[in-house]
């Protein structure tokens, strides 16, 4: 779009409707325009500015020969781009842009300042050192040479300010651009730099994640691992302490009495009645026994003690110390029966011993005697 002449429409003569009418233009014939724009007609070899409102009578208007709609708003933004050499096989491109504002739609349309961008361009190029700027500067030197080339044509347009008919453009600043191959080989560069960062991020951040998690596991196991140890030792603990606590119970039932033992082996839990039963008759047996036991050894104490005594009444006969009657009598004093009678029965068996019921012959589940004792 053009500026400050947005549109230039040529006007066809009104023909008269009516015998005595007076001619009117239409206004939907005109071009529209907007409330930062100005319409400006061409008359009888003159311009005139029109109203905001038309009648469409207006000698101007009806009789006017074009009409141009003129950009009026303050300080409208215009840029022109003037490429540059550069120290390369590229041209640097400069784009200054410019603050513009019309001040007299009238002396705009008759110099015929429809686009302000040629006569813009004409002025920057007006200054021949801009061309010779970029010349000591590599085409990706971009930065640098934008504080050069700004300085510049910032002091030229102080010095040498753009003069145009009607209106006014001020210096607002410029930029500096690399060459299209550079610029679009950087791009590329840098979306590539952009990528793989991205790449090595998602990487390091997965790493990490992995590593926690490893690290949490880690954790739980050796949290688990020692609650059950600690779950093992409690109980463990506990084992032993009902252990002591059973095995010091069994003690001091022992120690309560001399038949403890036996009744311990009796009442052993979960035995049927037939099993407690075998078990009492263990016991008589065992007790029986342990009486015969007792008696054979007294009994055998009794046939040492007279052997014994025997053999010294022999050994004093034997030396003359008493003659064979007085030692039958002595032999009498010491016990009512005959020695001979007494060794005699000494020879043969004092009792028959009564065949001992063991625990296999009653049950199978029993606690051996030595065991109970123990």
């Amino acid at each position: 779009m053009n500026y400050p002449v947005i549109t230039q429409v040529s006007l066809d003569p009104v023909a008269r409707l009516r015998f005595l009418s007076k001619p009117r233009r239409p206004i939907s014939s005109l071009p529209r325009q907007l409330p930062h724009q100005r319409l400006v007609f061409e008359y009888d070899g003159t311009f005139v500015l029109g109203d905001r409102r038309l009648r469409g009578d207006e000698p101007h208007v009806l009789h006017g020969a074009s009409v141009s709609v003129v950009d009026v708003a303050k300080d409208h933004p215009v840029t022109v781009r003037v490429p540059i050499n550069s120290a390369g096989a590229h041209d640097f491109m400069v784009a200054v842009q410019f603050r513009c504002t019309v001040d007299e739609p009238i002396e705009v349309v008759r110099a015929g300042l429809t686009d302000v961008t040629e006569h813009l361009l004409t002025y920057i190029r007006a200054y021949p050192k801009l061309f010779e700027l970029g010349r000591s500067f590599e085409p990706h030197d971009v930065h640098r040479l934008w504080t050069v080339v700004h300085a510049q044509v910032k002091a030229y347009a102080t010095v040498v300010p753009c003069v145009l008919t009607g209106m006014s453009a001020e210096f607002a600043g410029l930029d500096v651009y690399a060459p299209d191959e550079i610029a679009q080989g950087r791009r590329r560069y840098e979306t590539s730099l952009h990528n793989i960062r991205g790449a090595h991020g998602l990487r390091d951040v997965k790493r990490k994640l992995d590593r926690d998690f490893e690290l949490d596991e880690q954790d739980y196991l050796h949290v688990k691992s020692q609650s059950t140890n600690d779950f093992t030792r409690q109980q463990a603990t506990l084992d032993r302490d009902q252990q002591i606590a059973e095995a010091t119970k069994i003690r001091d039932f022992l120690n309560s009495g001399p038949h403890a033992a036996e009744g311990l082996h009796v009442t052993v839990p979960g035995l049927s009645g037939q099993q407690v039963a075998d078990r009492y008759a263990v016991l008589g047996d065992r007790a029986y026994s342990a009486v015969e036991r007792e008696a054979q050894r007294e009994h055998e104490l009794q046939v040492v003690q007279a052997r014994a005594r025997a053999e010294v009444v022999r050994a004093a006969i034997a030396q003359g110390l008493f003659n064979e009657t007085t030692g039958r009598e002595l032999l009498a004093t010491f016990d009512d029966v005959e020695p001979e009678a007494e060794v005699k029965d000494l020879e043969e068996p004092a009792y028959q011993a009564r065949a001992e019921v063991t625990a296999g012959e009653t049950d199978d589940d029993f606690f051996m005697e030595e065991d109970v004792r123990g």
